[in-house]
């Protein structure tokens, strides 16, 4: 019976470091996620892709890959309390087991545990440099733009003119005459002289 009391409270004890190591993970990822709202940057699980390059589209982007970070630490936030909670009643049981010799575990449990978690913030660590190099250097390419208009011949255009010719062949002309009213009036006046009279015999 002893044996059996003895090896439930093991278990119990190895929970609790489970436990521990589990919270130690979860407060980790928060520091992450925090760093890169902070820094303002993306890590690849809310990596959102979107089909256009328009300025739109990289707003709404960002905007989903935020609220998807935002997200993530609403889950992670959830996860540490539930964990803090099963701690405190994995303490509680332990505790109550072993009595004074439970305060000597505890100690042990948590010296092994900030050896064990360290090598988890190097790696996010490593995460957080390696996107903030990929994501904030300006790419290296520069785009040769020609002029619009390549002018061969021997004519030169004012700065009207070639504005107007800058906007492309596409370009249609909204400008009126002063007169446009009048001119409508007298063409539509001689377009109903030439229409037949109806009913005319």
């Amino acid at each position: 019976m002893h044996l059996k009391i003895v090896n439930a409270s093991q278990g119990h004890t190895h929970q609790y470091e489970n436990t521990k190591r589990k919270l130690y993970s979860c407060i980790a990822n928060i520091y992450f996620n925090r760093q890169c709202l902070q820094k303002t940057l993306i890590p690849h699980y809310a990596n959102i892709k979107i089909p256009n390059s328009s300025p739109a589209a990289k707003f709404t982007q960002r905007i989903a890959q935020t609220l998807r970070i935002n997200d993530e630490l609403k889950y992670l936030y959830m996860k540490k309390q539930q964990l803090n909670h099963k701690l405190y009643l994995l303490i509680l049981s332990l505790a109550n087991t072993w009595g004074n010799s439970w305060h000597y575990i505890q100690c042990v449990i948590e010296d092994k545990m900030p050896r064990k978690i360290q090598s988890k913030y190097k790696t996010l660590d490593n995460k957080l440099h390696k996107p903030s190099r990929e994501q904030l250097i300006t790419p290296k390419d520069h785009h040769k733009f020609y002029p619009g208009i390549l002018n061969n011949m021997d004519i030169t255009f004012s700065a009207n003119e070639r504005a107007l010719l800058n906007k492309g062949p596409k370009y249609n002309l909204h400008s009126k005459n002063k007169h446009w009213f009048t001119n409508l009036a007298l063409e539509v006046e001689s377009a109903i002289t030439l229409l037949p009279m109806i009913g005319r015999e």
